[in-house]
């Protein structure tokens, strides 16, 4: 596993284009333990899970670390870009880890972000907080998932990381998109980085 210091050809977030159906398994979800602490750290805010959250692909099962968000989105599709963009993150027992990402445009409120909002502690607030996020309540579904090989989007950025980022693109409030900036002090959004050859496949999908 690469770190910040040996970074490999292999790093995130990518434009996804060029992207080729592939008939690998989609990651299936069973959600089910609620977030136990919320962590402020690089400009992020946190939200990690008690046990009893999965991500399972094929026989292969990934537990859900923790959920955050970028603002503006990480990921492009042909170019295109959003407000908003969530992950996902999840390990499997030989500590490999997974992202899947949800990104947003710009348009009607969305709810399960409103909760993630009107969830977060206020700054030095984090510590006893009882906090009400459910992970069944915001499964990242989505009409198919692009998938390729990258790194996380912040320091250290560990390579690899398997990635699923949803084809389905939901909406966000404008207001929702500044309220969320603001809880993470501020836009967080890495770079594009180069596909280096890299190929993406979308699972789970139908043109």
């Amino acid at each position: 596993m690469t770190t910040n210091g040996d970074m490999g050809s292999g790093q995130s977030p990518i434009d996804i284009t060029d992207w080729r159906e592939s008939q690998a398994q989609a990651p299936r979800f069973a959600y089910a333990s609620r977030a136990n602490r919320v962590e402020r750290t690089q400009g992020f805010v946190m939200f990690h899970f008690d046990g009893g959250s999965e991500l399972l692909l094929g026989e292969e099962r990934y537990r859900l670390l923790q959920l955050h968000w970028h603002t503006p989105a990480e990921h492009t599709v042909d170019g295109d870009e959003f407000a908003a963009e969530v992950h996902f993150v999840h390990v499997n027992e030989r500590d490999e880890l997974l992202v899947v990402g949800t990104v947003y445009q710009l348009g009607e409120p969305d709810v399960g972000l409103q909760q993630i909002i009107d969830g977060t502690p206020a700054v030095g607030e984090e510590e006893g907080v009882t906090l009400s996020l459910a992970a069944a309540e915001h499964v990242p579904e989505s009409d198919g998932y692009y998938h390729y090989v990258g790194s996380l989007t912040a320091a250290p950025f560990s390579e690899p990381v398997q990635w699923y980022v949803g084809r389905s693109v939901r909406t966000i409030a404008q207001r929702q998109a500044e309220q969320l900036q603001a809880l993470a002090g501020g836009p967080n959004a890495r770079a594009l980085q180069d596909r280096n050859g890299r190929t993406t496949v979308c699972v789970g999908c139908g043109r």
